[in-house]
């Protein structure tokens, strides 16, 4: 099938005004300069400010509440991160090197002082507000503690970065909408040749060859492939098992496009359904159209998973259910906000989130999962694939 879309990527002005933003956050909140962190797994943050994605190496963007960013590099990146990042003043530096920790004897790097030093010509900064708490390793945290010395101070402030990723621009809608055509494509490719007997692993190699067929940057997530009794967990990994007749198999299928996530997620069986199997699918499919149902702007978002669970309480199954109903989704397959039933937030234009309808069971459990944004009056789901029971 041809491409349908000529934007690939975001476009450079964007990340420059991504950047300014949050210029703006720190003179307003007295903060001298912004770091945040990403790795191989969670590219998030470094990803949305400069389009650099790590391999093996992990990277940090700072930037100054005034004049331009650095994009933090390990030592044997430099030629990719040039080629690739947006940010064009990039620094190396050993606290960024892969965690089996080479020395790189003779190499001539960069630490945090000499990039402090450079960024604030030998000023030194009060106050550096910090993003990505959740992953930054002990060798970044104290290469930056000890640059900023004993009266330098460190907050907490993933905030900042994480309010702005919640409000998708145009081009990021649009980059969601191209990939999950993409999963909607390699899903259609996979139902058609799944059969009794193939390795978990054998169809999830179908479906990665079909991504990359129809144009996917990478997968956005390790793809779920997997039956029976391994259904129940949240979270698995396909492996070597064999998909058999009368066992639920979980298939979510999520390729990544121009940097953004997309997940299609079905619950599939061989044969005809038993009743109570089929009923409780039925139960989650329709819980997870209430859930698009109840989308709309202004809305708290607390409202909406006090629903969801009295959904499930008043069908009479409280004991299945487990999380939900719906996760942020973006660079990222799971990304902030989560509807949650204490969450306080109203729901704005253009959030993206994954509507993520999960049923846990003694022997098995199910998910159904598709991505979508808030508009004014509802919501734009980013797939066109029937929310439909699937036989094969």
């Amino acid at each position: 099938m041809a491409e349908n879309v000529v934007l690939r990527g975001i476009p450079q002005s964007e990340f420059q005004e991504r950047v300014r933003k949050i210029q703006e956050k720190l003179i307003e909140h007295n903060f001298d300069a912004y770091l945040v962190h990403s790795n191989e797994a969670d590219q998030g943050n470094v990803r949305y400010l400069s389009d650099y994605w790590p391999v093996f190496e992990s990277a940090g963007v700072l930037i100054p509440r005034e004049g331009e960013p650095v994009l933090l590099i390990g030592p044997e990146s430099e030629p990719f991160a040039r080629e690739r990042s947006k940010i064009k003043n990039i620094r190396k530096l050993l606290a960024y090197r892969e965690s089996a920790e080479p020395e790189y004897p003779g190499l001539k790097l960069s630490t945090f002082r000499d990039v402090l030093d450079e960024v604030f010509r030998g000023k030194g900064i009060a106050r550096l507000a910090l993003g990505d708490y959740a992953i930054l390793p002990m060798p970044v945290f104290e290469g930056i503690r000890e640059a900023l010395g004993p009266k330098g101070e460190i907050v907490r402030a993933e905030w900042i970065i994480a309010e702005m990723r919640m409000i998708k621009s145009e081009d990021e809608i649009a980059l969601m909408r191209e990939a999950h055509r993409i999963s909607a494509l390699a899903l259609g490719d996979a139902l058609k040749v799944m059969k009794p007997g193939m390795r978990e692993t054998e169809v999830v190699g179908v479906l990665h060859e079909a991504m990359y067929r129809y144009g996917a940057e990478s997968e956005a997530f390790p793809n779920y492939v997997f039956g029976g009794r391994k259904t129940k967990s949240a979270i698995n990994r396909a492996g070597s098992e064999r998909l058999k007749e009368g066992k639920v198999i979980q298939l979510c299928v999520g390729a990544r496009f121009g940097g953004y996530a997309s997940s299609i997620g079905r619950p599939v069986f061989f044969g005809k359904m038993p009743g109570e199997l089929r009923k409780r699918i039925q139960f989650g499919l329709d819980a997870h159209r209430k859930t698009l149902e109840w989308i709309r702007e202004g809305e708290e978002a607390g409202n909406i998973a006090i629903k969801f669970y009295e959904y499930f309480k008043d069908h009479g199954y409280a004991a299945n259910y487990l999380y939900g109903p719906c996760h942020g989704t973006g660079i990222l397959e799971v990304e902030k906000p989560w509807v949650e039933r204490n969450s306080k937030y109203r729901l704005k234009k253009n959030m993206a989130f994954m509507a993520d309808t999960f049923f846990t069971a003694e022997e098995y459990g199910f998910r159904w999962e598709v991505g979508f944004r808030v508009t004014e009056d509802g919501c734009e789901v980013f797939s066109d694939v029937p929310s439909e029971i699937i036989e094969l």
